[in-house]
């Protein structure tokens, strides 16, 4: 990725988690970057690709930052393993964690643009959704639900500690939060 288009996701990421998508206007975001508008837009044609390419940049940070869990271990486990290292990601980056919280419900990400950049970057959790469906560990429901309950509540803990990051550093309020995902997606088959 070229300097210039590093330059401007990181001034739309930090003018969205401040102002939003609405307030992130790409004249304020090039002038954030210390690019002129056409350098913008030679990079990004619209500002709904250039908020695409950052919500993707985000989500290949993130799945960057997990190491792969043991496949020996239980499929809860494995689970408990990636939900630990994407919440301390998450929560060590906070700008990212806002844009994504407003850019999850924005009419500028289609669904089946969402599921394909999660699926393409966080690549151990379908696989995972599905080893746990295989094996009847996990609720049998659409593989796309399953994908948007798990989005839905992680991102809902890590909003709450990011917010009060006392909690966030609480081995109990960690825990209970995984515990209520886990449930979520396991139902009555709690101990896979």
């Amino acid at each position: 990725m070229t300097d210039k288009r590093r330059q401007i996701l990181a001034a739309a990421l930090a003018l969205c988690a401040e102002d939003g998508l609405q307030g992130a206007a790409t004249a304020r975001i090039a002038k954030a970057a210390g690019v002129a508008n056409g350098t913008l837009f030679h990079h990004f044609p619209s500002k709904e690709v250039l908020i695409q390419q950052l919500y993707q940049d985000i989500k290949q940070r993130l799945g960057s930052a997990i190491s792969e869990a043991d496949p020996a271990q239980p499929l809860k486990a494995q689970a408990r393993h990636y939900w630990g290292q994407a919440m301390v990601w998450m929560i060590e980056h906070p700008d990212e964690l806002k844009f994504v919280l407003d850019f999850f419900h924005s009419p500028l990400l289609a669904r089946p643009l969402r599921s394909q950049i999660l699926s393409d970057t966080l690549r151990f959790l379908p696989q995972l959704l599905a080893q746990g469906q295989a094996s009847g560990a996990l609720q049998q429901v659409p593989p796309e639900l399953m994908l948007e309950v798990c989005q839905s509540q992680f991102l809902a803990c890590a909003s709450l500690f990011v917010d009060r990051p006392e909690l966030g550093q609480d081995t109990e309020w960690q825990e209970g939060a995984f515990t209520l995902f886990w449930s979520a997606i396991a139902g009555g088959l709690h101990e896979a």
